[in-house]
């Protein structure tokens, strides 16, 4: 979806979802690959991490711009003036699209729920300067389900334009919603990944070698974990069957420690283990919360 919003030059979208589906991981690990791998050539990305801390001043709002851009003249302890900040992002935003040979760039605020009015309208000013020098700034914000009542509010609190500027596009980022999802991911353990970086062998090989030479993978396991996944979902979830990606990691990754640690690959991947599993990283509780907050 932000491929598209790229393509179609779109001045801002919003992606929300549950906590702890994996919306970070996906911005911090995975975005920028695959919209370079979609257009064929890097897109300017900014990635902004906004911490609910962070000070709401007009300088310090550049300063932590400046530090998401890893301007490298910036000092991290000290923030500039305001109007020297202003002029740096500004500076700075379009040496990194001119970088890429493009005359647009993303700006993808992770934790978005946290942006105040103050910063909305600053993000404001940035976007009209920025096209008034030719460079267009697309502002994606990522978080919680809590960005669709920001819009609401934004326009209906007499700031329709911000509203219209950075949220009128949006997408519900999902969680994992079916068996065969669950294998993909498992997959990624058996199959796609590399552990030791460089080793070229995957987790489980790495930390079961002898299961993974005898042909046992964790994918062929997938009906049982999902299984276990709708066992445990709270009488208040019950309609709720879209998955957080932390539990199942937690319990992979648990899974593989006692695999390593020489446990038996059926006791250790039955039903029952992945029940003990998902339960033992408090997924039931989990569910039960986003169900409510949804």
């Amino acid at each position: 979806m932000i491929g598209d919003w790229v393509d179609q030059r779109r001045p801002g979208g919003f992606i929300y979802g549950a906590s702890r589906l994996g919306k970070s991981r996906a911005v911090q690990w995975y975005l920028a690959e695959v919209l370079e791998e979609r257009f064929g050539a890097v897109i300017p990305l900014i990635v902004w991490n906004r911490r609910p801390d962070q000070q709401a001043t007009e300088s310090a709002f550049w300063h932590a711009l400046l530090l998401a851009s890893k301007f490298q003249f910036v000092n991290p302890a000290k923030p500039p003036k305001r109007s020297e900040g202003f002029y740096l992002c500004v500076q700075r935003f379009i040496s990194i699209a001119q970088s890429a040979g493009r005359n647009h760039l993303v700006l993808l605020i992770d934790e978005a729920q946290d942006v105040t009015l103050r910063e909305w309208k600053w993000l404001v000013g940035l976007q009209n300067q920025l096209d008034y020098e030719g460079f267009l700034l697309s502002v994606v914000s990522v978080g919680t389900h809590q960005l669709g009542y920001r819009h609401e509010y934004l326009a209906n609190t007499g700031n329709a334009h911000v509203a219209a500027r950075f949220m009128s596009a949006h997408c519900r980022f999902h969680g994992i919603r079916s068996v065969e999802e669950v294998a993909y991911v498992l997959n990624g353990y058996d199959i796609d990944s590399e552990w030791p970086p460089g080793s070229g062998k995957s987790f489980l090989q790495y930390f079961s070698p002898t299961n993974f030479s005898r042909g046992r993978r964790l994918s062929d396991c997938a009906d049982l974990l999902w299984e276990a996944l709708v066992a445990l979902l709270p009488s208040s979830a019950r309609n709720y069957t879209e998955f957080p990606m932390e539990h199942i990691a937690f319990t992979v990754e648990e899974m593989l420690k006692q695999l390593s640690s020489g446990e038996d690959w059926d006791a250790t991947t039955k039903y029952e283990s992945w029940l003990r599993g998902l339960a033992r990283n408090n997924f039931p509780d989990h569910m039960r919360i986003i169900a409510t907050a949804g």
